[in-house]
């Protein structure tokens, strides 16, 4: 059975897109294959990709607006395997116009459902911001993780992020569920990083506590060249860090 994960925060600048780039990365790493869709209009899973702004003839938009089938935006990265279902700006207006109508919230769902047989892993990165778009990204997937530092303000996020899926679990998808938080831009050696960690073991079972990924200055150097931490440097602490999570995802 196809896996749907979505790495989702309401807080941006925590990683959510480094992660679901490496992570999927990381699967086809491990033999699977994997579709990514951006639904968020800043694009930064379709840029860090290497698909630049004006490459991209068609994207999501054009099929949440029924203009032209998934199977025909979906593009074939430059990494055998993996799969993009790019984004777009236009992704912004058609939140700004579709907000509010009836069944809007299901229509992303229902096309990747048409793509369940093509691959084992379909990774969904939303915009940080709780809108139509993550909403509809939450609907259709199944797992969600949360990529988040560890430090206060972070963990209202968190709570934040547990009553939408809470709701979303009561009223449109029962099979949703929160499958791991993900330390990111993680310092073991803070006092701080250690007590919100023993806070999420405490709250959620040592389970729901994901391998952490370290602050690392090669996770921000790779998307500037379209790569993936695996291409960029596949010696560095970030891909060391991001094999390990992958790797826990995949049993998961």
């Amino acid at each position: 059975m196809t896996r749907i994960c979505i790495f989702a925060n309401r807080k941006g600048g925590c990683g959510k897109s480094t992660t679901a780039v490496n992570v999927a990365h990381g699967l086809v790493i491990r033999g699977h294959r994997v579709l990514l869709v951006d639904i968020d209009p800043q694009s930064h899973t379709t840029i860090g990709l290497g698909f630049k702004p004006g490459m991209v003839k068609s994207s999501l938009a054009d099929v949440l607006l029924d203009r032209v089938p998934i199977g025909e935006v979906i593009l074939a990265s430059h990494i055998a395997g993996l799969s993009l279902l790019p984004a777009s700006r236009e992704l912004g207006g058609f939140e700004l116009e579709n907000t509010g109508r009836e069944d809007s919230e299901i229509i992303l769902a229902e096309h990747l459902n048409d793509q369940l047989v093509n691959y084992d892993f379909i990774i969904i990165d939303p915009p940080p911001t709780l809108g139509l778009l993550m909403i509809s990204g939450l609907i259709a997937a199944r797992e969600v993780y949360i990529p988040m530092p560890l430090h206060f303000l972070a963990m209202e996020g968190l709570a934040e992020m547990m009553q939408v899926i809470y709701k979303l679990n009561a009223s449109y998808n029962p099979k949703l569920r929160m499958a791991g938080i993900i330390p990111t831009l993680y310092n073991k050696n803070t006092k701080l990083a250690k007590e919100i960690g023993k806070e999420i073991t405490k709250t959620f079972g040592p389970d729901k506590l994901l391998p952490p990924i370290r602050t690392n200055i090669t996770l921000a150097e790779a998307p500037a060249h379209g790569q993936t931490i695996f291409e960029y440097d596949e010696k560095s602490i970030g891909a060391s860090d991001y094999a390990k999570l992958t790797q826990k995802i995949e049993i998961l």
